[in-house]
């Protein structure tokens, strides 16, 4: 089994001297010229002659596809033919049952990945802005819905509300699984239905509070919980009247002041937002889809801190089932130190993430050792591509020829995706209301009032 990568004509010691001197005659020749041996022609085809750089990914086996490689083929009698991707994705093993369609590879009708490649597993998607990426995603996440799958989105650009519609406005299958919540509009959260714990790590990873006033902070929630008071008027009252040194009391008024003016926290129960409720009136699988689009930088890290520590407690409580969680520009929000936390220990609770991001270099080597899928636009840029290319589940050479040539909506899939064999996909288009759109200037023509002196 033999891969394609890279094309090139046949480089041989004298052929720049056979065409610089055939180029020569031809100019110099009048009238008409006889070639009784034909040899003009043989000399046109040495000159076209290609050379294909191929990498040996296996050999078949009675029908089997092995990754073991004991014999080498002969050069000269051996019949080379073009194998279909399904077909040989096919012969390695079972790659599940819960197909999602996503394009064509090669000469085959349609190419599938399937849900069971994606669950339990961290995936990246990512090339250079306008490549298709989102395309992609959407695919793959109507597609889990599709097999009832649970989906939370972090959108920054407000392209996956319309997630479940198709172009012309009628609703799909999954159109009653999609929730679209805006942070400080709809999804407000309460200190009691948040919880210690996420309160805490808010805190601490967001608003940056010191060790001596968390701990403060810790006794007065635990006084507020013994009379049953935890909300957010009641934790002024506390801060106000509590017993503690004067620097750590004014710590503690600056982050309720910030809690309290960044209106996502309120008491009204009928206002809250309940994560555990959102899983129990979707019993069939659900996407909530948490648009971050114009929401301050500090609101969405506090957003995404939230719903992620929730997320966590809830999957340890074995309280809801595992969700796949898809980041979009996930380096906008999440702290440097906490993507470790996110692929190493989320993915064991339950958390299996979806990365999207144009900045490969935003992931770090890391993440991309863990990454179990790649799905791997366009890059032109030679750092982006070594990047990638050297974190990869193949050789950097295969990466490199490949990807810097690929037009829009065409992809390279690595992983377990693909059984491990590098593929080449051509993305069919979503069939969805265009959103995400770049506002341009030249769109449309806006006719600005006379100036009046």
């Amino acid at each position: 089994m033999l891969q394609v990568f890279d094309e090139n004509y046949l480089d041989i010691d004298g052929i720049e001297e056979e065409v610089a001197r055939e180029e020569v005659l031809l100019a110099s020749a009048q009238g008409v010229t006889e070639d009784p041996a034909d040899v003009s022609t043989i000399s046109k085809e040495i000159r076209d002659m290609r050379l294909l750089h191929c990498k040996a990914r296996g050999s078949m086996e009675h029908g089997k596809y092995t990754p073991r490689i004991d014999w080498i083929p002969s050069r000269t009698t051996s019949k080379i033919t073009r194998q279909n991707v399904n077909e040989v994705l096919d012969s390695v093993g079972t790659r599940g049952q819960r197909k999602i369609k996503i394009g064509r590879a090669g000469r085959a009708s349609s190419f599938s990945v399937t849900a069971e490649a994606l669950d339990g597993r961290v995936t990246i998607i990512t090339g250079r802005k306008e490549s298709g990426k989102s395309h992609l995603a959407k695919m793959i996440v109507r597609g889990l819905l599709d097999h009832g799958a649970y989906c939370i989105i972090f959108d920054l650009n407000d392209e996956y509300a319309s997630i479940g519609l198709r172009g012309d406005g009628s609703k799909t299958q999954v159109a009653d699984k999609v929730v679209t919540r805006k942070p400080t509009r709809d999804l407000k959260f309460s200190l009691g239905s948040a919880g210690l714990r996420s309160m805490t790590s808010l805190l601490q990873h967001s608003l940056e509070m010191p060790g001596t006033t968390m701990r403060e902070f810790m006794r007065i929630w635990e006084a507020m919980e013994s009379k049953n008071e935890v909300s957010m008027a009641s934790l002024s009252n506390y801060i106000q009247m509590w017993r503690c040194n004067e620097f750590v009391r004014d710590a503690l008024y600056a982050r309720y002041y910030t809690l309290s003016n960044s209106g996502l926290f309120t008491d009204a129960e009928d206002k809250m937002f309940s994560l555990e409720g959102f899983f129990r009136s979707h019993p069939d699988g659900g996407a909530l889809v948490i648009s971050l689009s114009r929401v301050s930088p500090l609101n969405r890290r506090m957003t995404v801190e939230l719903i992620l520590s929730k997320l966590v407690e809830l999957l340890e409580q074995r309280s809801i089932p595992p969700v796949f969680l898809l980041s979009e520009e996930a380096h906008l929000y999440l702290r440097e130190t906490y993507w470790e936390d996110l692929i190493t220990r989320m993915r064991h609770f339950g958390v299996f993430t979806i990365f999207v991001t144009n900045q490969p270099d935003a992931i770090k080597q890391e993440i991309y050792r863990q990454a179990d899928n790649i799905f791997l636009y366009n890059f032109s840029n030679d750092a982006d591509l070594s990047l990638v290319a050297q974190a990869s589940m193949i050789d950097t050479d295969t990466v490199k020829s490949i990807v810097r040539t690929l037009p829009p909506r065409m992809c390279l899939v690595l992983g377990h995706a693909v059984n491990n064999l590098p593929v080449l996909v051509s993305v069919d288009e979503f069939d969805s209301p265009p959103t995400g759109i770049t506002r341009r200037f030249f769109d449309t023509r806006v006719e600005l009032p006379a100036y009046m002196p």
